[in-house]
């Protein structure tokens, strides 16, 4: 963290911004007349969100001819700030340069949902591209009013409008507003992800694109690299102190006592906040709040449920880990039929060959290095909060509700967290923030330890999957059925609310859903999910939620099933397929990284020597971007120990906005998700979680980097709209590795991770 990070204030808020800077606000008819005015702003920030349909809800422009671009949405590392000012720069024919982004502050944006499934170029994108068109119109009718000259003669580059044929004409953006507050209605219907905003803003040309579809540098990466950036964990407001969760020491147990011996002598120390189950300690100074922790209870060095100053009861409420897939399959669900075809099992009873085979995927965890913090400012009627969460604007209303406070007198000031891709702890800190500012009256910090993030964010369900396919004498594919059972990856509740006895705070709990796209054209096909509620650990989304692990179980047989029949892996792909995308991706990654067409080896290449060379390939369909992967790998025989050398990812997620920011986040997906497959699995108790540390729950260190990363980017251009990135190449992965060791050694990994010793024993029993 940043030690030379200012100190925050309760804050210049947007209207603070106005009032310095003379910015623009908009408010009239869009496509009727304008008219300027430059009355002052109300001084009071507390209140409802921006109306979307005013202009005001999206641009500011500002006298020395810079910009603002406000947005709901948030920075989780994907780059999108950048991408998201290269839309409206676009349209606004503004330099990208000069166009700031405020992000998330629910008292200024507009609530565009959360920030997550890679719905943020997809649905945001084209809400802030017409929001932008209208700005543009604006202005050039600013103009015309100010030359005196249809607007048709205008032209406008840079943010400078100048008069055809009349070179001295030209006129800033910033010296057209003047420092006037103008207001205006350009139209929105709809919410969240829906909201369309500005319907009839005339836009460009993708032909015409000079800012979208080039290789913008993103806004954050300076920050980052010289340390000046703050993040969430770095900020502090005045006059605040700090606290610390005392967790259960089983899942779900009852808090009997608190005896608070010894904490008066802690330097800085506070108060303890006890309410129903929560337990919570305050103090001056981090570390005094860190002591007062340790003396109430322990995680560390764990000797059971009543070794320290907390005592609570014996609670083993959890299934042993050894019989998690039996638990998974046991737990009462609902049947979704994904894709059901012919008869699959007339087909099997008929085969030349029947092949089977269960995949099973651990529970996993968001991993998040900065473990999540939230600042809480609780008053009598309001309250405010400092926060790194995916969701501001969910964030206020659920702290409306905890708190009893009305949702108007709430605030949430985003600072981007240090760890995300999901649904981790950063939700939950931010109650256990407002419970302790509740409880003494004053703005506290709360940072997680990292055994509560481990311990207590929301994890990745357990998968178990089932797949049986049939071979004709010809090598053909007659039957696949593909039956999973997915506990939920929904779970929106908060540990805090259950604490104090207020379970239903913060959302509920979900069935699991078939997160698969089938894309097969099998003759006869059985698809279907069973989807269940919690099962054992608190879960919810994590980077690709479920399909990450259905994709790993799919791309995986569908190997199975060409290694039995003789056939190409690639090849068996092809002969199935109709989706033009999807076929698009696979030739354009086998062309990238030369395949050439054989069976697969099943260990019986040339290298038999103690180390063995393999290739995968796998492709996923997400939320309509299209991926293929392929990946070589070692395996050290001797050890088990597998190494990723290379990987080709070719990519179709239709307009490209920043080509550089999302190969990084191509980049970012293969290298998590060689971590979940090659290391990531929690591990617990009957009581707990006991995974507690980066030793107990690893994750891919540098050094197992592949060498190369190779990416290609397939329909860029204006073929199809912008759809998600930061998720689709996360898919393929875990089938691919599969499938490249099964090519080097002949031994198939049918659990996920892929560990040296779980490997090490296959290869032994083969």
């Amino acid at each position: 963290m940043n030690e030379m990070t200012p100190v925050v204030g309760r804050g210049i808020d947007r209207r603070g911004l106005f009032r310095l800077s003379g910015g623009l606000v908009v408010a009239f008819s869009l496509f009727g007349g304008a008219e300027a005015r430059a009355d002052g702003l109300p001084a009071t920030r507390l209140g409802g969100v921006p109306d979307a349909a005013k202009l005001s809800a999206w641009l500011a422009v500002h006298p020395d001819n810079t910009a603002t671009l406000f947005t709901g949405k948030v920075e989780v590392g994907t780059g999108v700030q950048t991408a998201l000012a290269q839309i409206a720069a676009e349209e606004l024919d503004f330099p990208v340069d000069r166009l700031s982004v405020v992000m998330g502050n629910t008292w200024e944006t507009v609530d565009q949902g959360p920030t997550y499934g890679s719905r943020t170029i997809r649905y945001a994108g084209p809400q802030i591209r017409h929001a932008a068109a209208a700005g543009r119109q604006v202005l050039l009718d600013l103009a015309a009013t100010h030359f005196k000259v249809p607007a048709e003669r205008l032209r406008v580059k840079d943010g400078v409008i100048s008069v055809s044929n009349a070179p001295g004409r030209t006129v800033t953006y910033g010296k057209l507003v003047a420092g006037k507050r103008l207001d205006m209605t350009i139209g929105a219907t709809g919410t969240s992800f829906a909201m369309k905003v500005a319907p009839q803003a005339k836009l460009k040309n993708p032909k015409d694109y000079t800012v979208v579809g080039t290789s913008v540098v993103r806004k954050d990466i300076p920050g980052k690299i010289t340390g000046a950036f703050t993040y969430i964990q770095d900020v502090k407001v005045p006059g605040m102190l700090h606290g610390r969760v005392v967790r259960p020491f089983g899942v779900q147990a009852k808090l009997l006592s608190v005896d608070e011996t010894g904490l008066q002598e802690i330097p800085g120390f506070v108060q303890v906040v006890r309410r129903e189950n929560f337990l919570g300690v305050v103090a001056t100074t981090e570390w005094g709040a860190i002591q007062a922790a340790a003396k109430l209870g322990s995680v560390l060095k764990p000797k059971g449920p009543t070794a320290y100053g907390a005592k609570w009861s014996d609670w083993n409420g959890l299934p042993a880990q050894d019989h998690i897939w039996q638990t998974v399959r046991d737990t009462s669900g609902t049947n979704t039929t994904v894709n059901e075809t012919g008869s699959v099992d007339v087909a099997l009873h008929g085969a030349a060959k029947v092949v089977k085979a269960t995949y099973r995927t651990p529970f996993q965890m968001h991993g998040s290095i900065g473990p999540s913090c939230a600042i809480a400012d609780v008053g009598k009627d309001r309250a405010t909060f400092w926060s790194g969460t995916q969701m501001p604007h969910t964030d206020r209303q659920v702290m409306a509700t905890l708190l009893g406070v009305p949702v108007d007198r709430v605030d949430v000031h985003w600072f981007e967290a240090s760890g995300a891709y999901g649904r981790n702890g950063l939700d939950q800190v931010v109650a256990d923030a407002a419970l302790m500012s509740q409880a003494v009256g004053k703005p506290v910090r709360v940072q997680w330890m990292r055994w509560d993030e481990h311990g207590w964010e929301p994890k990745g369900p357990p998968i178990a999957q089932d797949l049986a396919g049939a071979i004709d004498e010809h090598g053909n594919v007659t039957a696949w059925r593909h039956h999973m059972w997915i506990p939920t990856f929904l779970d929106t509740t908060l540990v805090a609310a259950q604490l104090i006895n207020q379970p239903n705070v913060g959302g509920s709990v979900g069935l699991g859903l078939p997160a698969i796209t089938y894309a097969y054209q099998f003759p006869n096909a059985d698809v279907t999910s069973h989807g269940e509620g919690r099962v054992a650990l608190r879960t919810s989304w994590l980077r690709s939620p479920a399909q990450f692990e259905t994709t790993y179980a799919m791309e995986a047989f569908i190997d199975e099933l060409a290694a039995s029949a003789g056939q190409d892996s690639l090849a068996l792909r092809l002969k199935y397929l109709k989706d033009e995308r999807a076929i698009g991706v696979l030739k354009a990654a086998a062309q990238a990284y030369g395949w050439e067409q054989r069976p697969t080896r099943a260990g019986k290449g040339n290298d038999q020597g103690k180390l063995a060379h393999g290739r995968g390939i796998a492709w996923a369909n997400r939320d309509d971007t299209r991926v293929a992967t392929i990946a070589d790998v070692t395996v050290d025989r001797a050890t088990g120990d597998i190494r990723v050398t290379r990987v080709v990812v070719a990519h179709d997620c239709g307009l490209v906005i920043n080509p550089d920011g999302l190969r990084n986040q191509i980049e970012g997906n293969v290298i998590q998700s060689i971590s979940r497959s090659l290391h990531e699995e929690v591990t617990f108790s009957t009581a707990r979680v006991t995974s507690l540390d980066w030793v107990g729950y690893p994750i891919l260190r540098f050094e197992e980097i592949p060498d190369r990363i190779d990416i290609v980017l397939v329909n860029p251009g204006d073929k199809y709209p912008a759809y998600g990135g930061g998720e689709p190449s996360t898919c393929p992965t875990a089938a691919v590795i599969s499938n490249a060791v099964f090519d080097a050694t002949g031994v198939r990994l049918r659990e996920i991770p892929f560990r040296s010793d779980r490997v090490k024993a296959l290869l032994t029993a083969a």
